[in-house]
């Protein structure tokens, strides 16, 4: 997906850990570093369509959901975690407060434990 057509209908939040990694909730043993300011894909073979939650990238729909996700990992674990306004490739799965997706590009920390 070009980001031209994606700035406009997929825009989304992506909550990491202060090193840039996946939060690892639900037990996910399949921790990912993602860069910023570029596309991450996930290999085809580990994409799974559907709402369980391996085989995909979350990312969150509006950024009250990122700000309940990151303020859940500092009171429940005590993990710092950032929040980046980002952009995602294919809807593998939606429901009412996040996306699963094959693919991100995070564009800018918009919340870090330092702003909040």
């Amino acid at each position: 997906m070009s980001d031209r057509n994606s700035q406009t209908k997929n825009i989304a939040y992506r909550v990491v850990t202060e090193d840039m990694k996946s939060l690892g909730l639900r037990k996910n043993p399949n921790i990912l570093t993602y860069p910023v300011g570029e596309w991450f894909y996930l290999p085809k073979s580990q994409i799974v369509p559907g709402n369980c939650d391996y085989g995909g990238i979350w990312v969150c729909k509006r950024l009250s959901s990122a700000k309940a996700l990151y303020k859940y990992m500092k009171e429940k674990y005590a993990v710092k975690t950032r929040v980046f306004k980002a952009l995602f490739d294919k809807d593998l799965y939606s429901n009412s407060y996040r996306t699963k997706t094959n693919g991100v590009k995070l564009l800018e920390e918009i919340l870090f434990d330092n702003n909040i």
